[in-house]
């Protein structure tokens, strides 16, 4: 699913979460469990509702689709996965505030599934949670070249994607069941 297609489901339903969050926090899950459940993935997404609002069904079955996607990249031999940012004719100050906000939403992913303590991670995985921590938290990026600013968030962004596909393999011994 495109970023417009799923961002148009989130502002149907009032999401408390914006589409790259919401991609980042299932990536997150995904990473640290593989069998995470999309409802409280959903739940999350969509924060507390009263009972007389829920979000039509169709709403909720095109989030369910999208979740077993993003699984499906995850695991793609070919590398496949992608981040869920922006297009490219969007604004650079956009595009970096999805990357930030990304970055935010994939910690908190990895937390709901149940790693609290990143120290018990393996090195590479906590390097990268602490530098997707920066980048998340970042205050303000340098915009003065226009050039270089775009070339710094096609860094951030590939640094970023490059990150969660090493942490899916260094992190699969934690997914897997025993036998």
């Amino acid at each position: 699913m495109e970023f417009a297609e799923i961002k148009a489901v989130l502002l149907k339903i009032n999401t408390i979460s914006d589409v790259a969050e919401s991609h980042a926090i299932a990536s997150g899950m995904l990473i640290a469990n593989i069998s995470a459940n999309k409802i409280s993935w959903i739940k999350q997404i969509m924060g507390e509702m009263e009972q007389d609002s829920l979000p039509p069904r169709e709403a909720i079955e095109a989030l369910g689709r999208w979740f077993e996607a993003i699984k499906q990249q995850l695991d793609d031999s070919n590398l496949r996965f992608d981040l869920c940012l922006p297009d490219e004719d969007q604004s650079l100050v956009l595009r970096i505030t999805a990357v930030q906000e990304w970055c935010r939403g994939f910690i908190l992913g990895i937390a709901m599934s149940g790693i609290k303590n990143f120290a018990q991670l393996p090195e590479d995985s906590r390097d990268l949670l602490t530098d997707f921590s920066r980048i998340g938290t970042e205050e303000e990026f340098e915009l003065d070249d226009s050039d270089e600013a775009e070339t710094a968030y096609n860094d951030i962004s590939q640094y970023v994607r490059i990150g969660v596909l090493l942490m899916y393999e260094e992190l699969r011994p934690l997914r897997e069941e025993p036998t």
